[in-house]
């Protein structure tokens, strides 16, 4: 695995790289979470041909903090911008598209990506997250969905709040949640400590939870942003797209994926993991590259058939 830092929509994003293929696979990690949690699956798709890249996401590393969170603690990050540095970021590659794998907060990117550049992405694979379109369609139809979200609210206070909760017992609050979201993922898994290391910085955190804040409660500064945000969020998706979620998470609700061919214009699948939780890159990365494989090697034969 090397780590590079690649330039990309004014940014320096430092990223994992694997593989020497002649396909680009571009996989963005969620929360909390880093690119380490691809480490399992990056192998499995080099093999197949990929050149693999994990970058960290906008604001998970000091060299990727947008200027304004530094001077404005008001500041948040927008979809919009997520999407432009995935688009960006292909350019940075070399490459002239990708097949764009996101997880979580990944996954919400990706869907933006790809009405934000749709010349950029061949394919979409998204794990744990709906299209935004999907799941508030289904909230109403799922209170359950409104406990488990609890904590995106708690994200919206300020004045550091969630930050120091967050902090207490080195971080305990990030160990309950991906032990509720995933139950069986070891307390001392790699990639849970890797998360935890980076969090403790009380900048990246912050950054972290800008996240949230600038899809509920954006900063007056951010609202033309924010409203191009909502535009690339709720479009349908024009792409060939294979969307994973476990049986077992308890992040969000496998319900709250029905009916989510409604918001693709292009061939979908749904697979619902059995006795998988939330973060599938971890407990089900076989299963997910399998997946993967088939899929896209279906659309390549309907191109070379068509």
């Amino acid at each position: 695995m090397q780590q590079i830092t690649l330039n990309a929509n004014g940014l320096s994003h430092p990223a994992l790289k694997l593989g020497e293929g002649k396909r680009l696979a571009l996989l963005l990690h969620g929360f909390p979470d880093t690119p380490r949690t691809w480490s399992r699956l990056m192998p499995r798709l080099a093999a197949q041909g990929y050149t693999c890249i994990a970058p960290f996401m906008r604001g998970y590393s000091q060299m990727n903090t947008p200027p304004e969170l530094l001077e404005d603690s008001s500041a948040t990050i927008q979809i919009a911008d997520l999407a432009a540095d995935a688009a960006a970021l292909v350019d940075a590659t070399g490459f002239k598209d990708a097949l764009l794998i996101g997880h979580d907060w990944g996954a919400i990117t990706a869907y933006a990506a790809a009405n934000f550049a749709p010349e950029k992405f061949h394919t979409l694979v998204t794990l744990s997250v709906p299209h935004l379109g999907t799941f508030l369609g289904n909230l109403w139809k799922n209170p359950r969905q409104a406990l488990q979200s609890w904590y995106i609210l708690f994200f919206q206070m300020r004045f550091g709040i969630p930050e120091r909760r967050i902090r207490r017992d080195d971080l305990r609050f990030i160990e309950e949640l991906w032990q509720k979201w995933s139950p069986e993922i070891s307390p001392d898994n790699e990639a849970l400590a890797a998360v935890k290391e980076l969090l403790s910085d009380d900048q990246l955190l912050h950054n972290a939870l800008a996240y949230y804040r600038g899809m509920l409660t954006p900063a007056v500064s951010d609202l033309e942003r924010y409203n191009r945000s909502r535009e690339l969020s709720f479009a349908k998706i024009r792409q060939p797209t294979l969307t994973m979620t476990g049986s077992n998470d308890g992040c969000i609700i496998p319900e709250m994926f029905e009916g989510m061919h409604m918001s693709v214009d292009a061939e979908f699948t749904l697979r619902i993991l059995p006795l998988a939780g939330h973060f599938l890159t971890i407990e089900s990365d076989e299963r997910i590259a399998a997946e993967i494989v088939r899929f896209t090697e279906s659309q390549q034969s309907m191109e070379k058939a068509i």
